[in-house]
């Protein structure tokens, strides 16, 4: 009688798949790939998959962290990706501006290699630089009271308070 022609052959067959799984190290069944610093969950993502990929680091007033993007990526494009900065909550007596800066060679202090208002982004089109791997994106927000009608007022009611003391005492002295 033939063990592999049996009724007991599926048993058979079993044991010794469960046998060879018992006996052989585990590294020839599965390989466990080392967790690259890019592959982390960490690092946000922006491009297609599979295409050329550059590390760049975001800090400011954009959604910071490290960056894995898309090789060629326009730096208008991105920028519009990271920013937060919101026209709506603009007031009437505010003034918010928005610079962009960018440092490269591992330099994140003294003078940028690259600086500009988000809104001259728009007019600058292929005029400022395309990011490399390992720059550091700043995104700076500044906001700045306008000179308006109310402090206009305020001032000349200011003044005119004064000028009235000063009548009014130099009246009273005489």
């Amino acid at each position: 009688m033939n063990i592999f022609s049996s009724p007991i052959r599926p048993l058979v067959l079993l044991g010794m798949f469960g046998l060879a799984l018992l006996l052989c190290p585990s590294g020839v069944w599965a390989q466990q790939l080392p967790q690259s610093s890019l592959t982390s969950s960490s690092v946000k993502e922006y491009g297609r998959p599979g295409y050329p990929q550059i590390t760049v680091y975001v800090w400011g007033s954009a959604d910071t962290g490290v960056w894995s993007v898309e090789k060629g990526t326009d730096l208008l494009e991105f920028t519009s990706v990271v920013s937060q900065v919101q026209l709506e909550t603009r007031t009437p007596d505010q003034r918010a501006i928005t610079l962009l800066q960018i440092y490269r060679d591992g330099q994140a202090r003294g003078e940028p290699f690259f600086e500009s208002k988000i809104a001259d982004l728009f007019t600058q089109r292929g005029r400022y630089p395309e990011m490399q791997e390992g720059d550091i994106l700043v995104l700076q927000r500044e906001t700045k009271g306008r000179f308006t009608w109310k402090d206009a007022a305020q001032i000349i009611g200011t003044v005119g308070t004064f000028l009235n003391t000063f009548l009014i005492l130099d009246r009273l002295r005489n």
